[in-house]
């Protein structure tokens, strides 16, 4: 906490008034990436003119969202110890029941319309973010040499495939 008040330029007194424990502070930032994230999947979905570009563009905003914001990513993309969680819990748990609702009916949408599989919502989701998010969990850990902005289209291309219907 020292580090940070330091670099921040603030007194004792106005860190820990906004943030009175480390974990405070630990759930803000992983609640502003977290909520970064989430909004930018349904920004990206919002947009699509179909549910082929919707998949892409999403997988897109997020391996470009890690490569562009690295030391947040990593806290976003770590395991949370305990004590953060229940501190996100007040800000997070109602955006992300939001983010759940509108993606599933995205989902749902093209599932009705034929494009997409008929599969349970963890699923679809399990399946259309799930390789881009643990490619970039691997790169943020030093376990990878190519960017995750520069294996999008590939990670895309695995995604459309896993949910298309067949």
């Amino acid at each position: 906490m020292e580090q940070v008040r330091r670099d921040a330029g603030v007194s004792n007194g106005s860190l820990y008034h906004l943030f009175p424990t480390k974990a405070a502070l630990a759930a803000r930032l992983y609640c502003d990436g977290m909520i970064e994230c989430q909004d930018g999947i349904i920004r990206a979905i919002g947009a699509a003119a179909n549910p082929e570009a919707g998949v892409r563009a999403a997988v897109a905003f997020q391996t470009v969202w890690v490569d562009q914001h690295v030391p947040l990513a990593r806290l976003v993309y770590a395991d949370m110890p305990d004590d953060v969680l229940v501190a996100a819990a007040p800000t997070l748990d109602g955006h992300s029941r939001t983010y759940v609702r509108v993606v599933d009916q995205w989902l749902r949408s093209h599932v009705d319309s034929g494009a997409l599989a008929d599969r349970p919502f963890v699923v679809l989701h399990a399946l259309w973010l799930g390789p881009a998010q643990e490619f970039c969990r691997q790169w943020l850990r030093g376990r990878g040499r190519l960017r995750p902005r520069h294996v999008a289209d590939q990670l895309a291309d695995g995604a459309w495939r896993a949910l298309v219907a067949s």
